[in-house]
């Protein structure tokens, strides 16, 4: 895993339970941040999305971590 690399998962606004578990489960792990979508136009987000802070690739490993989190918790297909 990339060293200091962090991920940023975008929830939408409408979600506001399935945030609340997201936090919860990354809570411990300081390379990982949840937060909702605030736009409430058509720009808003429909389902999670998660990026790499600062931009570039998301190294793969931190990206396997969160999608397997996120499956488990019924975010992800």
């Amino acid at each position: 895993m990339a060293v200091g690399q962090r991920c940023l998962v975008i929830v939408p606004v409408s979600a506001s339970e399935l945030h609340a578990r997201l936090v919860e489960a990354f809570l411990n792990n300081p390379q990982i941040f949840v937060l909702r979508d605030r736009r409430g136009d058509d720009r808003g987000l429909q389902s999670v999305e998660v990026f790499a802070v600062g931009g570039g690739n998301l190294d793969p490993e931190l990206r396997r971590l969160v999608e397997s989190e996120l499956r488990r918790l019924g975010a992800r297909s």
